[in-house]
């Protein structure tokens, strides 16, 4: 396998900022974008990056190519639509997972107005599988079956990160502790194994997402679109869009909107934009002066009586008392 040292991915195109132990920290500059990443280094064949990017330019990725490998991303927040080169579109919310490989490059990257901040894992496929099977003293791992797909594929993935999986990433990035390093590299360990089950073998371009009821499969295109009504539903939360607008603005029909966005996402459409609804309300709760009133209009609540009523219904307090 060939190789991409980390000396050139990071210093080559980033400065660096300083330096303890096995972190790095470095600062973006032209024409990769502006922002800062901490390089933390796991094992061989394993990097962690924690971003915080306002803008990004993923030219310098062709270096990746190189290899045989793939870049696990976790977005904390805020959210990104990513051109890859083979005009093929891949795009995150908060909260969701998306997998490149490397060999499908990225061309472009489209951020919101506020950046995004994300977690990167940086697998290197032979040297994971190596590391996998001495740390767990196994020889389960294999190249045949470590994310065989998603590698040899011509798109990137992307699906809600789940509760288990998120707390795994946010370990990651804890504030050091006396046992902080060997906390990182079991929730690093810990997630691979999470996401390798998650994914079994797909046929051709479709790609099959395990859940705990069944094998789902929907084409690349029918969930590009199922994505985009997604990004419609978070960028109108103050607005009531039916489930046949929200199909009709994707092209797709309501029944297939509908099976698929279950089927990604593991919620209806209306559970989801509810969800999503009563994110932004704590987000308004706890940074900002506004009313409950005005909290309720922002978050697509005709009077603050029922915004009240559905927030503890889901939070278990009044949004007054979860606010104090």
């Amino acid at each position: 396998m060939n190789k991409m040292p980390a000396e050139k991915l990071f210093q080559v195109y980033m400065d660096l900022i300083s330096q303890r132990e096995s972190e790095e920290i470095y600062r973006l500059h032209e024409p990769v974008g502006e922002g800062i990443m901490k390089h933390t280094h796991i094992a061989k064949g394993i990097e962690l990056v924690y971003s915080e990017l306002e803008s990004y330019s993923p030219n310098y990725q062709a270096e990746k190519k190189e290899v045989d490998g793939l870049e696990i991303m976790y977005i904390v927040d805020g959210h990104g639509e990513f051109e890859l080169q083979n005009r093929q579109f891949a795009t995150g919310e908060k909260g969701d997972v998306m997998i490149f490989n490397c060999k499908t490059g990225v061309k472009k990257a489209m951020l919101g107005k506020s950046g995004m901040n994300c977690i990167s894992l940086i697998l290197f496929t032979e040297d994971t599988i190596s590391f996998l099977n001495d740390f767990l003293e196994t020889n389960d791992f294999g190249s045949s079956d470590f994310f065989n797909d998603i590698r040899n594929s011509d798109s990137a993935v992307s699906f809600p990160c789940g509760e288990l999986l998120e707390k795994l990433f946010l370990e990651m990035i804890r504030l050091p502790s006396f046992y902080s390093k060997q906390t990182i590299k079991l929730a690093v360990v810990h997630a691979i194994i999470l996401l390798l089950q998650r994914f079994r073998q797909t046929d051709g371009r479709d790609i099959r997402i395990k859940n705990d009821n069944a094998d789902s499969y929907f084409s690349g295109s029918t969930g590009r679109k199922v994505q985009n009504a997604r990004r419609i539903i978070n960028s109108n939360l103050e607005n009531e869009i039916s489930i046949e607008e929200l199909a009709a603005k994707v092209n797709l029909n309501r029944t297939t909107l509908q099976k698929v966005f279950k089927e990604m996402y593991g919620l209806t459409v209306n559970e989801y934009r509810t969800k999503s609804r009563l994110q932004l309300a704590k987000n308004l709760l706890a940074s900002s002066d506004l009313s409950i009133t005005e909290i309720a209009g922002y978050c697509g609540y005709t009077n603050a009586s029922k915004f009240s009523e559905a927030f503890k219904k889901h939070e278990g307090l009044l949004p007054k008392d979860w606010r104090k």
